[in-house]
């Protein structure tokens, strides 16, 4: 999940927000300042019901980003590369780009998270306890904080995929079967079933508690895709691994040149020729690429004046590739930028063009075969058959773990 905003970076890893987070946010402020605080604080004034709410619900998710730096920071210790935590409606989400090849590593980064959440609810009450000779403010925040903590934790160690405790029930299954394939297959099943159990009860909660009933069934609702799609994610990565762009890419894509007026481009390209991008060459460099997005930004009547070269997107703007990029984070940028192709290029000139369609044929044709092909036996990329290739709508490797806000 790309974040809307972004608020900074921690060692490297990208901290943001997503514009889902906002709604989230603002009922938990008013729930919070309408609700719980006047119950439990009668007597403070309609303003300070409302500061001590969004500030209590900032230092929630304060907590939620500090949940998930204790799984990134676990994961950069076991060399596994963590590109970015993002707050969103249901909570946060660690964006770590690889599996662990252990159970014991995936064991330690799971629990790291739940640990950072329970020192911070343990702490919270402990000062929760000595605030009331400070303020009434600062005990209701703390007293607050302390609970939110505990069942942060108590909810993250449920076993289902890919919640912490889901993925501490993958480690442990991974250990006792020797087989992450197996074990991921069993720890995502128990996630599908627990996300269903949560719409089940939210569906039987609508009628006496509203509220409640259609928050548990979003959550059981993401639970349950977020299992199916994290399975299918560990699959694709074991499918994909070892494989190279240049034993999928078009090794002879069709080009145009930077001075073609766009009205031929359409009529002998688009048209005439059902291609909706294509590589811009110009002396045998790559220089940029044309898309039919790239064409409609021009108004028609120009068409006859305007060149290929002057709506092109530009190479400095381009996800390039080379023949011996590994295809999995090539896969992961298509995805994250929404693009459909990328151009393959050695030394300044292009190669060939990587395209979704090809990637998707790809898995179809392995699929068909109900057979793997051993990375050592694939044709190296000058000897490359040509079009295989798909695209991973999951973001390619990106292991998403979400924590959820109470």
């Amino acid at each position: 999940m790309n974040p809307s905003f972004k608020l900074g970076s921690v060692r490297g890893i990208t901290i943001g927000v997503h514009w889902s987070w906002l709604i989230v946010f603002a009922l938990l402020t008013y729930s919070l300042a309408v609700g719980m605080f006047p119950d439990s604080y009668p007597g403070w004034t309609t303003g300070a019901y409302w500061i001590v709410g969004a500030v209590a619900s900032l230092l929630l998710f304060a907590s939620v980003v500090a949940h998930e730096l204790g799984h990134s920071f676990v994961a950069l210790a076991k060399q596994v590369p963590v590109k970015s935590i993002t707050l969103f409606i249901f909570g946060g989400v660690a964006s770590i780009t690889r599996e662990p090849e252990r159970a014991g590593d995936e064991f330690q980064i799971a629990i790291a998270g739940p640990a950072v959440s329970l020192g911070i609810g343990l702490v919270s009450l402990a000062l929760w306890l000595v605030a009331g000779r400070v303020s009434d403010y600062l005990v209701a925040i703390l007293g607050y904080l302390g609970l939110a903590n505990l069942l942060l934790v108590a909810f993250n160690m449920i076993p289902g995929y890919p919640l912490d405790g889901g993925r501490v029930f993958r480690s442990i299954a991974w250990r006792v079967t020797g087989s992450a394939e197996r074990a991921t297959r069993i720890a995502g099943a128990v996630g599908v079933g627990v996300g269903v159990l949560f719409m089940v009860v939210g569906i039987f909660l609508v009628l006496s508690d509203p509220i409640t009933g259609i928050w548990l069934a979003a959550i059981g609702w993401f639970l349950e895709s977020a299992a199916r799609q994290s399975t299918q994610q560990f699959q694709l990565e074991r499918v994909l691994a070892g494989v190279q762009v240049g034993s999928l890419m078009d090794p002879q894509p069709v080009v145009v040149p930077p001075d073609l007026r766009l009205a031929d481009l359409v009529e002998t390209y688009v048209l005439g020729r059902n291609l909706r991008s294509l590589p811009v060459v110009s002396r045998d460099r790559l220089v940029g690429l044309i898309t039919l997005t790239d064409v409609q930004r021009v108004p028609r009547d120009r068409w006859e004046a305007r060149t290929v070269g002057d709506a092109m997107t530009p190479l400095d703007r381009l996800v390039t590739a080379t023949p011996q990029s590994p295809l999995q984070p090539v896969l992961q940028a298509m995805a994250e930028r929404d693009i459909h192709q990328v151009p393959v290029i050695e030394d300044g000139r292009l190669v060939g063009v990587l395209t979704r369609n090809q990637v998707i044929q790809y898995l179809q044709l392995r699929a068909e075969l109900q057979q793997g092909v051993a990375p050592a036996t694939r044709p190296a990329p000058e000897q490359a058959q040509p079009p295989e290739r798909p695209a991973s709508p999951t973001g390619g490797g990106t292991q998403r773990r979400a924590e959820h806000a109470p």
